[in-house]
């Protein structure tokens, strides 16, 4: 479960503390106790307001403070760079390495099999939420690729606009912006539930949408 509220003052704090009790006192009710020492508190973006002593517990026990949270295999951090999950994407790194272990010759095709199916989906996992934009994030990113398309055998010496061009592979960069304008698209065409997305995107009485053709 998940709890949350912008804070902009000790009455927005008061007030996720009584979501918080209310919350537990649910819990108590379904036979589905918390336990604080496993739940946290993660101050989201720059605040003035310090009261982050939110407790839990007939012992009003404090809960957790957290630097990270992981959720659903994203990793997500207090100023949202996602800078710790771009890290934890070295495990690709990883899978190269066994990759280059385990195959004795990679040629074109096979190379793309294993990429697309071992390698790469590590990169791109739910990058609608967590798609760097700081540039050592995006350069740390672009590095898998660059490094994978190197250990088929006389790519070494090629470019890396070269190797993605015989190999048919668009830049890691140019795969999240495609899956952007994607959902986007289904966004604003309503392919997802309104009441969902209107969290996120807010259209105004006098914007119209485009509806694509059908040809």
């Amino acid at each position: 479960m998940k709890l949350f509220n912008p804070i902009y003052n000790e009455e927005n704090c008061n007030n996720l503390q009584k979501d918080l009790t209310s919350a537990e006192k649910w819990s108590e009710t379904s036979l589905l106790k918390f336990h604080p020492d496993k739940c946290c508190n993660m101050r989201i973006g720059p605040s003035s307001i310090r009261n982050d002593g939110y407790t839990m517990g007939k012992d009003q026990k404090t809960i957790n403070k957290a630097e990270t949270v992981k959720d659903i295999g994203v990793t997500f951090d207090s100023s949202l760079n996602f800078e710790a999950h771009v890290r934890k994407i070295n495990k690709a790194n990883s899978m190269m390495g066994i990759i280059r272990r385990t195959f004795e010759y990679l040629d074109d095709k096979c190379f793309s099999t294993v990429f697309k199916s071992l390698v790469r989906p590590h990169t791109e996992y739910a990058n609608q939420v967590w798609s760097p934009y700081l540039m050592k994030h995006i350069t740390a990113l672009e590095n898998v690729q660059r490094r994978a398309t190197k250990l088929i055998p006389g790519y070494k010496e090629l470019d890396y606009k070269e190797r993605l061009k015989r190999l048919n592979l668009p830049t890691l960069s140019y795969r999240r912006l495609r899956g952007d304008m994607i959902e986007i698209y289904k966004i604003l065409t309503g392919k997802y539930d309104s009441s969902v997305t209107s969290n996120f995107v807010t259209l105004r009485e006098n914007d119209s949408i485009i509806q694509p053709r059908n040809i």
